[in-house]
């Protein structure tokens, strides 16, 4: 998937006058010349772990208290390398929910949860601007894939691009 998202929107209103800015009025606000920004949406990729920050706000094991215990957490997180091998060769969410169901297993304890940890509706998140991350989303999965020496995790990322 590599979608465009152009950046600033014509439509937007300025928040000082609640009027809409016209074209003329961000090029002013970005200056004559300079280079526009866009944001290219690459979709859920393998990113290297190693490349991105430490989470802010997710600094050790007692940070885990909210969705997902420390100990879940390092589970799903060994089991990752192996679903995304699967993942690469072609297997979906349900794929994995039928092995699950054939293996008597429920979804807190199969597959099929750590594969929509990942690649589900709220994937790891991160904006990449040059060999820079920020992260967005899923601080938790970051901090338990880099406690768990993981290479790569899969991520949605939205790259600025310079036009």
């Amino acid at each position: 998937m590599d979608t465009k998202i152009e950046q600033p929107d014509t439509s937007d209103a300025d928040s000082k006058s609640g009027e809409k800015l016209s074209l003329t009025g961000i090029k002013a606000l970005q200056g004559e010349g300079e280079t526009k920004s866009e944001w290219r949406d690459h979709g859920i990729i393998d990113v290297p772990v190693n490349d991105l920050p430490d989470p802010d706000s997710v600094s050790s094991p007692q940070d885990f208290n909210h969705h997902i215990s420390w100990k879940e957490a390092q589970a799903a997180t060994k089991q990752l390398p192996e679903i995304q091998k699967q993942v690469a060769k072609g297997k979906t969410g349900d794929d994995f929910s039928a092995e699950d169901q054939a293996a008597g297993l429920d979804n807190s304890q199969g597959k099929r949860r750590i594969y929509d940890l990942y690649y589900g509706s709220d994937p790891v998140t991160v904006d990449k601007d040059g060999s820079k991350y920020d992260i967005v989303s899923g601080r938790h999965r970051i901090f338990a894939a880099k406690e768990a020496g993981l290479q790569t995790i899969p991520a949605h990322v939205r790259e600025k691009t310079q036009s």
